[in-house]
């Protein structure tokens, strides 16, 4: 049950199809392979190096996108079954997705393949059906079910806006703000750092120099270019249009099936976590964006 605000999924663009970003692509920006799924990798995969920004893209055997693995980065998009996110109360909307955002052991660098961790966990990544980075921020939209862990602790559902809540804060209180939500998923839950150099507490922050990798740079005015994003990437905003410093941050999506992008975040507009779909407002004040 929300209040007067939730998490949510908004529209980047009015409409839009997925940049060439390699090879062919699906509508959420990655290669689908011709079942829907590939295979687990057995050997013989081909590592391809490309730019802008700099990344590591397995393929298999027989040309069929793996994972893609970007420099200075955890998240690794994988991909595998397709799935379908919905959170029709605000947004009216889905995102089909064969998107499968997990964390690394260690950010990523050239040459990594040969790391001794790397073949058995690229296996296990890649045929691990748990929840990803992208089904547990969907644990949170509106009318998701209560999760509780082995205490008793409600670690998932329903989530409502709250100005200044933190991870903490919904464990207690079930309410986050935009950032608290962002370290709920990434942190809280898929264990990425929360302290020292880890995911810092504000939208601001999280944008500037700490941990990531830069996708979209920060040019001091509104971005309009997304073919360099994938699904898991942090995207920062503004409170107005062209103006002021970030204050808003979300789990890009993907494409919905109408073509529009879309964000997972917690918005005072709607009240917590869900398909940011509040009109133009976060296409005009979209900054910048990072992959963790």
């Amino acid at each position: 049950m929300r209040g007067k605000a939730f998490v949510l999924a908004t529209v980047l663009t009015v409409s839009g199809t997925a940049a060439v970003y390699y090879a062919a692509q699906g509508r959420d920006g990655m290669r689908l392979a011709p079942a829907a799924a590939v295979a687990a990798p057995r050997g013989g995969e081909k590592f391809t190096r490309l730019t802008d920004p700099p990344r590591t893209v397995v393929t298999t055997a027989n040309g069929a996108v793996v994972a893609t693995l970007t420099d200075g980065s955890r998240t690794v998009v994988l991909t595998g079954p397709a799935r379908t996110f919905s959170e029709l109360r605000s947004a009216q909307a889905t995102v089909t997705t064969t998107a499968w955002v997990r964390l690394a052991p260690e950010p990523w660098s050239p040459g990594t393949e040969r790391a001794p961790w790397f073949k058995p966990w690229l296996t296990a990544a890649s045929a691990d059906t748990t929840p990803d980075v992208l089904a547990v921020g969907s644990q949170y939209l509106d009318g998701a079910p209560a999760v509780r862990d082995q205490a008793g602790r409600r670690i998932a559902g329903d989530a409502a806006f709250g100005r200044d809540a933190d991870y903490d804060d919904y464990l207690g209180t079930g309410a986050l703000d935009s950032a608290g939500f962002v370290r709920l998923v990434y942190g809280y839950r898929e264990g990425y750092p929360l302290r020292d150099n880890g995911l810092p507490r504000t939208a601001a922050a999280m944008a500037g120099p700490g941990p990531g990798t830069p996708v979209v740079p920060d040019s001091g005015r509104h971005a309009t270019d997304y073919s360099h994003l994938q699904p898991g990437d942090l995207l920062f905003f503004t409170k107005a249009p062209a103006a002021g410093e970030v204050t808003r941050v979300g789990i890009y999506l993907g494409l919905d099936d109408d073509g529009h992008r879309r964000v997972l975040a917690s918005s005072a507009d709607t009240g917590g976590p869900s398909f940011l779909d509040t009109g133009a407002d976060y296409a005009r004040t979209f900054r910048s964006a990072k992959r963790l």
